[in-house]
C-alpha cells in the first residue's frame, strides 16, 4: 500500500487531510474532557477513545507524509 500512496489524487489527498484535522481535534477534545471527568469508569472509557483517536490521528499522518503531504501536516 505505502509504494502506490504517492499517486493519491487531490480529493482522496484533501479527504484525508481533513480527516486527519478531525482526528486530531477529537482527540485534543477527549484529552481536555477526560481531565474534567470525576467518575473514574468515564475516565477510563474517554480515555480509550482518546487512544483511538490518536492512533486513527497517527496512520493518517503517517499516510499524508506517504503521499508527499508532510509539509501540510502539523504534529
Amino acid at each position: 500500500m505505502r509504494a502506490t500512496m504517492r499517486n493519491v489524487g487531490k480529493a482522496e489527498f484533501m479527504y484525508l487531510f481533513q480527516q486527519h484535522q478531525a482526528e486530531s481535534l477529537c482527540e485534543k477534545k477527549l484529552q481536555s474532557y477526560s481531565a474534567q471527568v470525576q467518575d473514574p469508569r468515564l475516565r477510563d472509557l474517554i480515555s480509550e477513545f482518546h487512544t483511538q483517536c490518536r492512533q486513527r490521528a497517527q496512520w493518517l499522518s503517517t499516510t499524508l507524509s506517504d503521499a508527499g503531504g508532510s509539509p501540510y501536516i502539523t504534529p
